[in-house]
Parts: C-alpha cells; structure tokens; sequence
C-alpha cells in the first residue's frame, strides 16, 4: 500500500509489501532513501527508525532490528513524528482522512511547526 498526499504523487507511507517488491527494496541495505523529491525513511510499527532499531537489537543481543513479520513501513521523514505519537494503525486510518501535515500534526497532538523569522 502506498498512500498519497492529495497534491503529490510523493506516497506519505509505504508498507514493506509495496516497496520491497519494487526498486525502492534498496532501502533495506541504507535504512533511508530519496525519492520524489522526499527522503524516507523505515520505521517499525511503534515509529522508531531503523536506525534506533539497530540500537535496540545490538543491546539486546538480535540480529535484525525489525523481526520477520513485524510491520516495516517506509514512511516519508517529516511525518515520522505523527506515526510515532498515533501508532502505526491509527497514522493509516488518518491519512486516509487528510494528508495535510498540519491537521495531521494537530490531530495527534503535536504542536504545530513554527516558521523562522527571516534575519535583518
């Protein structure tokens, strides 16, 4: 699966079934990649990077930071936040509803961004 923002063809999520399957199956060798215009990263389905991922399973003893079966999503970076604060089932059914990071954002009980003044 694979879900757009209404205006972009930049997918906000990206289950394993859809981008392991494709070109984008190069991910799993960086943790990251660019695409679209967007960097993505993959996140478990608590929203921890797999860079976090790695640190957790080094001090635990495994040797895979996502383990078979477990969701591992490629989730575009900005809404990575949003997926951590809702869980992995709740950020599918919102941005399904909106794609629009800020609604996202306030719907998860995140401050909103702040823009930085310009310096005279």
């Amino acid at each position: 699966m694979a879900t757009n923002t209404p205006h972009s063809t930049a997918p906000i999520l990206m289950t394993e079934e859809y981008w392991a399957s494709s070109y984008l199956s190069v991910v799993r060798h960086f943790g990251h990649i660019g695409f679209n215009g967007h960097t993505y990263t993959i996140v478990d389905k608590l929203g921890r990077d797999i860079f976090e991922c790695s640190l957790i399973a080094e001090k635990e003893g495994r040797a895979l930071a996502i383990e078979p079966g477990e969701p591992c999503d490629l989730v575009r970076n900005e809404y990575i936040p949003i997926y951590r604060a809702v869980g992995r089932d709740e950020f599918m059914r919102l941005i399904k509803e909106t794609a629009d990071l800020d609604e996202l954002r306030k719907l998860a009980g995140i401050k909103p961004r702040t823009k930085k003044k310009a310096k005279q």
